[in-house]
């Protein structure tokens, strides 16, 4: 009758979904008490849960309703697909996430810092070493990182032989790094 919630298109395999019992075709109407409108919130709202959190979710099930509890847990870097891209330059191997409020509050980001949030840096990557987790690149070669998009178009523009100047704010203050080539 409502048409308010997200309908579930797959479910991982061994993923925390699955391991509570979500399915392909349930729809998810509320989460940890709040209900769901649309899928940019839920994605938000599970973006903005720290990992190995419990959650109690709503959700129709061939017309029934059913809560069930949801431990939140961190995606592996392979299943993070959309917040992973390959790159063939010194940034491949990084995985970045726009910056949520939530992220802002927990990392102590400041209000006038925008950019991206590096959620992982692959061991064989060129960056290990120079880039860490909850870095936030604020620019790339001298161009200002607004968000997860920016961040894809600048780095897509970047060559495999080309240096990288990155903008980076971490422990409460921004700084310059460069990653070379070689």
């Amino acid at each position: 009758e409502d048409t308010k919630g997200v309908l579930v298109g797959d479910v991982s395999d061994g993923g925390p979904a699955e391991t509570a019992g979500i399915q392909r075709g349930d729809v998810i109407v509320e989460y940890d008490g709040k209900k769901i409108d649309d899928v940019t919130t839920l994605r938000n709202m599970v973006a903005n849960t720290s990992p190995d959190t419990s959650v109690d979710i709503r959700l129709l099930r061939d017309g029934k309703t059913e809560s069930m509890n949801v431990r939140i847990s961190e995606m592996a870097s392979d299943e993070i697909g959309s917040l992973s891209e390959h790159f063939e330059n010194q940034l491949r191997g990084v995985s970045v996430q726009d910056i949520t409020p939530k992220l802002k509050n927990t990392l102590r980001i400041p209000k006038r810092i925008t950019g991206v949030v590096v959620s992982d840096v692959q061991e064989d990557s060129p960056a290990a070493g120079v880039l860490k987790r909850s870095d936030v690149i604020m620019e790339i070669n001298k161009k200002p990182i607004r968000n997860l998009e920016d961040y894809k178009e600048s780095v897509s523009a970047i060559e495999h032989d080309e240096d990288i100047l990155m903008l980076i704010f971490r422990g409460g203050s921004p700084f310059y790094v460069t990653l070379s080539a070689q």
